[in-house]
């Protein structure tokens, strides 16, 4: 499940519009800095920049070349997302691996005098839960090694967009494919906080594909296409089916089990 997850959700952001909406809430508190025209999209898995022994599609998911405008000059940047619909505590390390690839690859091709262009690599959180993991390596490292040598200059890091800490005047700012879908993440977890927004939205009368996608795979429900995906018709039918409360349950299970794996992961290091 986490793989069809992760695909729908590769799927979702290959839109530039929501990409570039995405990367606003992510680096510059919602404030519309990348538009969707300043977006150029790399395919990690079948683009040519990259050697067969320097694969990034098990390291990200999405790609793309973003220029900002400041002060009249283009200002360039290479921009990775991955979607997470499991934890995982090494996504420290795969952020830099992805970043190290992305930047040996402009050094090889760079001309003279030329600067790189920096790689942020932002990580999308799927899970019902906020994001535990490390975002920056030197979080890691022990004080007494600190103290004792200093700070490595070797790092690694990543930016996270976390539902679950997002406030309601940034989600009003973005159009409604993205909207739905982090609110979703959002409430995923209150069986209430969910049917009210499911049943608040009319726009889940009438989703486009990619949302109803990504929708199914967060929700683990079938939407019926009747001239639009209608996820409203979904829940209508797992209700009658008696299904509802399972599947809710299913969802609160997962999380208690997240909260448990986390603490022992915490008494094993």
């Amino acid at each position: 499940m986490a793989k069809e997850k992760d695909r729908a959700a590769k799927n979702f952001f290959s839109d530039p519009k929501i990409f570039s909406e995405f990367v606003n809430l992510s680096l510059f508190n919602g404030e519309e800095r990348i538009k969707a025209e300043d977006l150029r999209e790399i395919d990690p898995v079948n683009s040519t920049v990259f050697t067969k022994n320097k694969s990034l599609e098990v390291l990200v998911d999405n790609l793309y070349d973003s220029t900002v405008k400041e002060s009249d000059e283009n200002v360039y940047a290479i921009i990775g997302l991955e979607s997470q619909a499991y934890s995982d505590k090494h996504m420290v390390i795969r952020a830099g691996i992805a970043s190290l690839l992305i930047y040996d690859n402009q050094i090889a091709i760079i001309k003279e005098g030329e600067k790189l262009k920096p790689v942020y690599i932002i990580v999308f959180n799927m899970l019902d839960r906020k994001w535990s993991n490390a975002t920056d390596l030197r979080k890691l490292l022990s004080d007494e090694a600190i103290n004792a040598f200093g700070y490595p200059l070797v790092n690694s890091g990543y930016y996270v967009l976390d539902p679950h800490e997002l406030k309601g005047e940034k989600l009003n700012k973005i159009s409604k494919p993205l909207k739905l879908v982090l609110n979703i993440i959002k409430n995923q977890g209150d069986k209430n906080a969910l049917l009210s927004y499911i049943n608040s939205e009319e726009a889940f009368k009438n989703l486009d594909y990619r949302t109803a996608k990504l929708l199914e795979t967060i929700m683990k429900v079938d939407i019926p296409n009747d001239g639009g995906y209608n996820m409203c018709k979904a829940i209508e039918d797992i209700k009658n089916d008696g299904k509802l409360e399972g599947l809710l349950e299913g969802k609160r299970e997962g999380k208690r089990e997240g909260k448990r794996e986390g603490k022992r992961e915490g008494k094993r290091e």
